[in-house]
């Protein structure tokens, strides 16, 4: 199954010092990226990095698997940043900081969570979430 997405991972991941963070699994509607200045337009196999902000449409949808094995679920009129990410249980490099801007996400914890729970972290406009091994949803309301 990886072999399949080898290709356009090669095409479309920028020369970095970090390793990619984690892989686009699902994609529904006209989903965007916006990496720096650029934005590109999300497909199933893309690789995501810090930094990264994923945005769904009305109608829309995501998933992505994280490279310790989180996965994330974007609803409809989401806004996600990948804020940090930093999985190298070898060294010892281990954190995660997701913002939920805007919309409905929901989480399942993966490695990183196991072994150093204080390391992850999902922030919202009005509240943060501290990780302990856990699955959960949120959704933000619009005023």
């Amino acid at each position: 199954m990886w072999l399949a997405f080898a290709p356009a991972a090669i095409a479309q991941a920028p020369q970095s010092s970090q390793p990619f963070a984690g892989t686009v699994k699902k994609v529904t509607g006209e989903v965007m990226l916006r990496r720096g200045t650029d934005r590109i337009h999300v497909k199933e196999g893309l690789h995501l990095l810090a930094h990264d902000v994923l945005e769904t449409p009305e109608g829309g949808s995501t998933g992505f698997i994280l490279r310790d094995g989180t996965r994330v679920a974007m609803g409809a009129n989401t806004t996600l940043e990948i804020d940090r990410y930093l999985f190298d249980p070898g060294t010892g490099s281990l954190g995660m900081l997701l913002r939920l801007v805007r919309g409905a996400m929901v989480y399942v914890s993966g490695k990183m969570s196991e072994l150093s729970p204080e390391s992850v972290r999902v922030e919202t406009p009005v509240g943060v979430v501290g990780l302990r091994g856990t699955e959960f949803g949120i959704s933000l309301e619009a005023k």
